[in-house]
């Protein structure tokens, strides 16, 4: 069995999960690199906009302590500086009593009820990773991959400002969809694109 290249952040306020669904964890880290879990809601935000380099699926609790920010903040503030990171609500609160339009704006890959089973949510997680791998992040970070650690350091290309930007930081823009990431992934997608019409024809891994 292959294990994806992902880590799942669990944003929970619920400090005995990992003791209390021990079998899910289990499967969890069978299925995924590593697992992670927040029960501070700030520390998971914190966590992720400092890994933007990493493959990350999320599960978000929806109902925190009146002194947390809820579900609806936290997606709001992951949102802030991503829309590529697929977010799964994972919550036991009524769905028909929650208002829903703002995790639906935010790009919410799925709702989930937390009595669903292990294996509805790991494959769950599986269809978030499946459907993040068709992003042009994804395709870059598989490019990027193929370069020396100090072939990624270097200065590759200049931004509309003049910046100088290595090939990690191409991708971190992406990531954050800044205005330069969302031009270099337009840019990208036409330059591809025209490759294939003209160079192409048919598509090979």
């Amino acid at each position: 069995m292959s294990q994806s290249n992902a880590i799942v952040v669990i944003i929970d306020d619920d400090k005995d999960l990992e003791s209390s669904k021990r079998g899910f964890f289990i499967e969890l880290r069978m299925e995924f690199k590593e697992v992670r879990v927040f029960d501070t809601p700030s520390e998971g935000v914190e966590f992720i906009q400092n890994n933007l380099q990493e493959r990350i699926l999320v599960l978000l609790d929806i109902g925190f302590p009146a002194n947390l920010p809820n579900g609806h903040v936290i997606m709001d503030s992951i949102r802030s500086f991503s829309f590529l990171i697929p977010v799964i609500i994972w919550s036991g609160v009524d769905q028909t009593a929650e208002p829903f339009a703002d995790f639906i704006n935010n790009k919410t890959f799925a709702f989930l009820s937390k009595a669903a089973s292990n294996e509805d949510i790991v494959n769950k997680l599986k269809e978030a990773y499946k459907f993040a791998d068709h992003d042009v992040s994804v395709a870059l970070e598989d490019w990027i991959a193929t370069h020396s650690e100090e072939e990624r350091a270097k200065p590759y290309m200049l931004s509309v400002d003049g910046k100088e930007l290595s090939l990690n930081d191409i991708l971190k823009e992406i990531r954050l969809q800044t205005d330069t990431g969302k031009q270099f992934s337009k840019k990208l997608t036409k330059l591809t694109i025209d490759l294939l019409i003209r160079k192409k024809e048919s598509l090979n891994d």
